[in-house]
């Protein structure tokens, strides 16, 4: 799954995308895979002392179109979620930034609308639940208001859903700032709410600086600057967390792993993002929720106090169980 970013000349975007490479060099023009950060994953690698750890990631790529374009805009249909970078070097006018760039969004989402609007009309399909869903998606689009703010129920995010339209992605703006990158902008926030957008303050220059250095001279520097953690990690975490993913993690000598799946999913949905024979011959899965696991590693113990559970198909995973599942094929 991919996050485009977004953004008007000079914002930082692709100072950003270098940081998240931690290359000075690296290409814009090609999609970038990065590793999503887990303090829980890294405690199991700890423990094992693996042969692998494989992390989950998410992909960023830098839109290099003229900001807003329809070229542009036609560039990020396929994301799964759209990261707006605000420039606030020259301090002021961010909140008119986003208020731009959503409403590119915004107007972009109306002519697809308005397009396939009139094609049902030209095949007497009027009366369908599509065009349904698509005037009601026209109503909310002519108020200036983005598409994933307005309610839409399933079957109409359904009917909708060919169009990827872009208002109803998840968004979240991400203020590039010279200085202070933690402390939000005035009223830009709550803006970014009122707009069902996520906000994260980020200082690109900073970052890009800080990806130079040795990993293991960053987390001194960090506290030398006055931050618990590098502004990519938020969001990176950020990023992944606005896909509606969660991750379940599985561990032993040979690997220890994060899975990315669907929140909602079920141990049969997650036993196929493993393998699909795990989750065709699925038998049961024993799972050990994260903050069990977290005070104390011994399996006797953990079975004597009830945490080592055998779950069915229909089991629902939550972020960080440790799952082993069980199958027959």
């Amino acid at each position: 799954m991919r996050i485009a970013l977004l953004g008007l000349p000079g914002c930082g975007r692709t100072t950003l995308f270098r940081a998240l490479a931690s290359n000075p060099s690296a290409d814009p023009s090609k999609p970038l895979t990065v590793q999503v950060p887990d303090g829980r994953l890294d405690r199991l690698a700890a423990i094992w002392n693996p042969r692998k750890v494989v992390k989950a990631t998410v992909v960023f790529s830098d839109v290099q179109s003229p900001a807003y374009s329809p070229r542009a805009l036609g560039e990020t249909r396929d994301a799964a979620a759209l990261a707006m970078v605000l420039d606030n070097f020259a301090g002021g006018g961010i909140g008119g930034d986003f208020a731009t760039g959503e409403s590119e969004l915004i107007l972009s989402d109306l002519g697809v609308v308005e397009k396939r609007m009139e094609r049902l009309v030209k095949e007497s399909r009027a009366k369908t639940a599509e065009f349904r869903a698509l005037e009601a998606a026209k109503a909310w689009l002519d108020s200036g208001r983005p598409l994933r703010i307005a309610g839409l129920g399933r079957d109409e995010r359904q009917a909708l859903s060919p169009y990827a339209l872009l208002s109803l992605k998840p968004l979240f703006a991400v203020s590039n700032r010279s200085e202070h990158p933690v402390s939000p902008e005035d009223g830009l926030k709550e803006l970014c709410s009122a707009s069902g957008a996520s906000f994260l303050a980020v200082n690109a220059s900073f970052e890009q600086e800080l990806a130079e250095l040795p990993v293991e001279d960053r987390p001194e520097f960090l506290a030398s600057q006055g931050y618990a953690e590098s502004g990519l990690s938020s969001l990176i975490s950020l990023a992944y967390s606005s896909l509606e993913l969660i991750s379940f993690l599985t561990m032993g000598p040979d690997e220890v792993r994060a899975w990315p799946v669907r929140a909602g999913s079920t141990a049969v949905e997650a036993a196929a993002c493993v393998h699909t024979d795990m989750a065709r011959g699925f038998i049961r899965a024993q799972v050990i929720a994260w903050d069990d696991y977290s005070s104390t590693t011994e399996m006797a113990a953990l079975r004597e106090r009830g945490a080592v559970r055998l779950e069915g198909r229909d089991y629902v995973v939550r972020d960080g169980d440790i799952v082993e599942f069980r199958f027959s094929v």
